[in-house]
């Protein structure tokens, strides 16, 4: 299934052989038609990505009566612990369970992601137990988490199709509080913690997004969007830099919120295999790769996943950059 023209036009054109193109994925949300596809079920690791699962089954512990957004997130030391991207705040520090989760979807905090999952699962372990099961009850076939945060192993691996059908779920299930996933900025003891998702602020109707960002990954982003009646998720993964990941989703969106993408076929409709390694741009120096291009939706890998007991080691770069 070729992409549209379009997009072709809008600077998406075919640069690389199709084993290095980065996954891109456009989905009408209401139809889930699909918009454009390139390799959307090529397994992935997500990197901090991974977070919008985490604030998902927070937000669901709501709905359940389990906890409040008033409820206090204690972090511990192990919490505390976590590489940065982080908080940066001393074992027993308390956090309201709301701002926890606009300072983890602002700051990317590995610290706070872990709290959080601490806090509902009584141990990251239970938690991630929890993020795996949800995964499968949503249909998410080819991801796997191994932590809360999104720090890389791995073993920790998704691909943009299922990355778009985490965000529609969160669109169903936590309408009202979409604005936890598109704040600019949160004061903390104040401290001022911008986004440095651009989208949030630069581009018109983004309504809940999540970058993420680790040599392994390079620079991945989904993002719903709504304008004129029309909502499009978008997912690109594996960008080689931060800038270019911002400027390849403002082109999706725009393509899709003017109508201009016919459907390619149905999100319901394709398939990813079982959770497989993921792509490792850590050969490429952090992802220092080519552009992400057009291209077709192909067929998925073999679907066999191999088990690795230890994360890698992660530079400076790859901790610090989201």
């Amino acid at each position: 299934m070729k992409l549209p023209s379009i997009l072709l036009a809008a600077g998406l054109s075919l640069t690389a052989s199709p084993a290095d193109a980065s996954p891109i994925l456009l989905v009408d949300a209401s139809s889930g038609d699909i918009l454009a596809a390139q390799e959307a079920v090529r397994s992935w690791h997500p990197a901090s990505l991974t977070k919008l699962m985490t604030a998902h089954l927070a937000l669901m512990a709501v709905r359940s009566g389990k906890l409040t957004l008033n409820s206090s997130i204690v972090l511990s030391a192990r919490a505390s612990a976590q590489a940065p991207s982080k908080l940066g705040v001393p074992p027993g520090t308390s956090l309201r369970l709301e701002d926890a989760l606009r300072i983890m979807m602002v700051k990317s905090a590995n610290d706070v992601a872990v709290a959080i999952a601490e806090a509902l699962g009584g141990s990251e372990a239970v938690f991630v137990a929890a993020m795996n099961s949800e995964a499968n009850r949503l249909g998410m076939s080819g991801t796997r988490f191994v932590n809360a945060s999104g720090l890389h192993d791995d073993r920790q691996v998704t691909n943009a199709r299922d990355m778009a059908v985490l965000m529609l779920a969160v669109l169903s299930y936590h309408a009202g509080d979409t604005d936890l996933f598109r704040t600019p900025a949160v004061s903390v003891n104040g401290r001022t913690l911008k986004n440095t998702n651009t989208l949030v602020e630069d581009y018109a109707g983004v309504e809940a997004t999540k970058t993420g960002y680790v040599c392994a990954s390079g620079f991945n982003v989904v993002v719903s969007a709504v304008r004129g009646g029309r909502r499009i998720v978008g997912v690109v993964l594996g960008a080689p830099s931060a800038a270019t990941r911002a400027r390849i989703t403002k082109e999706l969106l725009d393509v899709g919120l003017a109508g201009a993408a016919s459907s390619v076929g149905r999100l319901g409709m394709m398939k990813a295999n079982a959770p497989a390694p993921g792509t490792d741009l850590r050969r490429l120096k952090c992802g220092r790769q080519g552009p992400a291009v057009a291209g077709a939706v192909p067929a998925g890998g073999d679907g066999k996943a191999t088990a690795i007991t230890q994360p890698q080691r992660q530079s400076r770069r790859e901790r610090r950059i989201d």
